[in-house]
């Protein structure tokens, strides 16, 4: 398979490829690699491409469009992996908010050292806790999220 051009995807991980010579193809490949969407034939809507520069701008707007239902997957074993990459990204969001969390933490105890006054260190005590909290919660989450996944996958 001849690839034209390989991108980024640019709102999620994985990549978008153009293949193919006269005509060209689209696909987009999740974070592992594997087939999400492919335009041959498999119900975007679009037919082969006369140059390269158009699949790929399809391509684009197709994996940017959140409407799109991914429904023209060959087998059940591809829902089962979008659905997969679907809740390894969850989780990566998930860490992602807790990593941001925990910075909130730490300015909040750096700001609880120069609190002047009682009302405004007891302010930020329960804010940490409270954050501390929701870290732990959503760490948990991803956790058992991430452990799903991997159940899934075995």
């Amino acid at each position: 398979m001849n690839i034209q051009h390989r991108i980024d995807r640019p709102h999620e991980s994985g990549c978008i490829e153009v293949y193919g010579d006269d005509p060209y193809e689209w696909r987009i490949l999740d974070h592992t690699g594997h087939v999400v969407r492919d335009s041959a034939g498999y119900g975007s809507g679009t037919g082969a491409y006369a140059s390269p520069e158009l699949a790929l701008r399809d391509a684009i707007s197709f994996d940017a469009d959140d409407s799109v239902v991914p429904i023209f997957f060959r087998h059940g074993g591809d829902a089962e992996l979008e659905n997969a990459a679907q809740a390894h990204r969850t989780a990566d969001t998930l860490r992602a908010m807790a990593l941001a969390m925990n910075s909130a933490i730490g300015q909040a105890q750096s700001d609880s050292r120069h609190a002047t006054d009682g009302e405004a260190q007891d302010y930020l005590d329960a804010r940490i806790i409270a954050l501390q909290r929701i870290v732990r919660e959503i760490e948990e989450t991803a956790g058992r999220l991430q452990a799903a996944i991997q159940a899934t996958a075995e």
